[in-house]
């Protein structure tokens, strides 16, 4: 077996096909029932060389007699969480237990250790599942219990949409910038979000500002993508009190994620939060005919927003832990290859560096 690094802006589609087949199934067997990104999005984000909203991203593949085995992945935030790295691994189903998704996160933590960060932060890892078990054997503990929830288009009554809104409010939507009358106090609303709770974990929001607030609109609109937005206006103050925001792939229909939703602490107790997700709802299915399923993740122990996503609809799909440990625990527990800077490899053509030769040490996956 090989490790290799993947440089996706230089891979064709044959190449990346095996990478989405591989992304597919393993979304069949931990998310059943989850709509799997199109081919066309996903080739685009892979050959994209940052996440747009976070920072760089670099690529490792597992190969053996031409065959790809796994894949990992690694994001480094840099406007935020500077001491943090951000990893996934996937490992084909038949090749599990040979020690490949290990490997591929010795070079995770080797580069991680190398770009100076302190904590590999393992997102969406579905608690129940081989990848919960393999987190746990390599050292990495949770942090965080979170909710996905889905709506169903078509299983919903569209009258649970129908909320009024409050007298001394008032509605305000857009799609990808913000009006540049509202834009400071839509950062100032978002940082509400802060207030939700967020366990044990390191991942915690920045302050938003209209700086930033201008940076992420500018880096969905380069990754191809749009958001939205609905936010209540409170009518004396001009103050935005609750916003809800939701992230779409122009021309796909089967599936939307919903983003931050927050009330502002004090215009709390007014219900603003379910006014502005079903105003969001009656929105997206009128402009969207056959849209098909919407996903929310909130923290398991924020009863009231789960309660809220109830009321529009959203119904429980699955409990995700967020799992972190730091890059020296990962090192002591993988072998000393994650506690040396990996060396950089020089590309080759094809999206894949000439190898760095790695054992399959034994381990879960």
């Amino acid at each position: 077996m090989e490790i290799r690094t993947f440089l996706g802006a230089d891979a064709d589609d044959s190449v990346l096909a095996r990478f989405h087949a591989l992304f597919e199934a393993d979304g069949r067997r931990t998310f059943p029932g989850f709509p799997a990104q199109p081919f066309p999005g996903y080739a685009a984000n892979m050959r994209a060389s940052r996440h747009y909203d976070l920072g760089p991203r670099r690529v490792w593949a597992a190969w053996e007699d031409g065959e790809l085995l796994g894949y990992g992945t690694v994001v480094y935030p840099d406007r935020h969480m500077l001491e943090t790295a951000i990893p996934r691994v996937i490992v084909d189903e038949a090749h599990r237990r040979r020690g490949i998704g290990t490997a591929l996160l010795r070079e995770i933590a080797a580069d991680a250790r190398a770009e100076g960060r302190a904590t590999l932060a393992y997102e969406q890892v579905r608690i129940g599942t081989d990848g919960e078990h393999w987190a746990r054997a390599v050292g990495f503990a949770n942090t965080q219990l979170r909710r996905w929830q889905m709506l169903h288009v078509a299983d919903v009554d569209p009258a649970l949409w129908e909320v009024p809104v409050p007298a001394g409010y008032r509605l305000v939507r857009w799609t990808d910038a913000a009006p540049d009358d509202l834009v400071a106090a839509f950062a100032q609303a978002r940082n509400a979000i802060a207030d939700a709770p967020h366990g044990d974990s390191s991942l915690l929001e920045p302050e938003w500002t209209v700086e930033r607030i201008r940076q992420s609109e500018a880096d969905i609109r380069a990754a191809g993508e749009s958001a939205r937005f609905v936010v209540a206006v409170c009518e004396r103050s001009g103050a935005v009190a609750a916003v809800t925001g939701m992230l779409l792939e122009p021309g796909r229909v089967d599936l939307c994620w919903q983003r931050d939703t927050a009330a502002v602490a004090d215009h709390r107790g007014l219900g603003l939060g379910r006014v502005v997700k079903a105003a969001m709802m009656r929105w997206l299915t009128v402009d969207i005919p056959g849209l098909g399923r919407v996903v929310t993740n909130t923290a398991a122990d924020n009863a009231s927003m789960n309660r809220v996503n109830e009321q529009v609809g959203y119904t429980h799909y699955a409990d995700i832990g967020l799992f972190e440990a730091s890059v020296e625990q990962i090192g002591a527990a993988l072998g000393t290859a994650a506690a040396v800077p990996a060396p950089r490899t020089e590309p080759a053509l094809g999206g894949i560096t000439r190898p760095r030769t790695s054992a399959a040490p034994s381990g879960p996956r």
